[in-house]
């Protein structure tokens, strides 16, 4: 019984979250023009949107704390159960993921982008500069690496 009131409470709340998006959704372009200015669209549907990203956030949220849960959960059951040999792939990825990680936003990032934004009048901090930053190096890191990944794993195939 347990099994289907947590189906029900779930889908209950699937459904709602998917109503609430349609009718925010909704209510938001019908006050919306194309002509209309940031502080006109603020003034007019602001609190709306304000309430969708509200949405975007928890879902987002949710399904992250869930991948991650359920990825650990089953993770540690495997090592528990068959050792640790099994896993030292996806450790090893793990760590090389979080080592280019470090490398991006530690050593890599600077403020180089708080000039140009301070020249066009936008307020942004040096940590939410370098932030970008590092952000931008993670995404370039991650995929050169990837390209790499994928030459290095066609090559070896091809000599095998």
């Amino acid at each position: 019984m347990g099994d289907k009131g947590l189906r029900l409470g779930l889908s209950s709340l699937r459904i709602a979250v998917i109503v609430a998006g349609i009718l925010l959704s909704y209510l938001i372009t019908s006050r919306s023009g194309s002509d209309e200015t940031f502080v006109e669209g603020q003034e007019r549907y602001g609190t709306l949107l304000d309430g969708l990203f509200c949405i975007i956030y928890f879902i987002g949220i949710a399904c992250a704390a869930a991948a991650l849960s359920f990825g650990l959960f089953f993770f540690v059951k495997n090592v528990v159960e068959n050792g640790i040999k099994d896993k030292i792939g996806t450790i090893s990825g793990v760590a090389g993921f979080l080592f280019v990680g470090l490398l991006s936003f530690y050593v890599l990032a600077d403020d180089t982008v708080l000039r140009a934004y301070e020249a066009s009048g936008i307020k942004v901090t040096a940590g939410e500069s370098m932030f970008a930053g590092g952000g931008l190096y993670f995404v370039y890191l991650l995929g050169g690496l990837s390209v790499l990944t994928i030459v290095a794993a066609e090559i070896r195939s091809a000599l095998k």
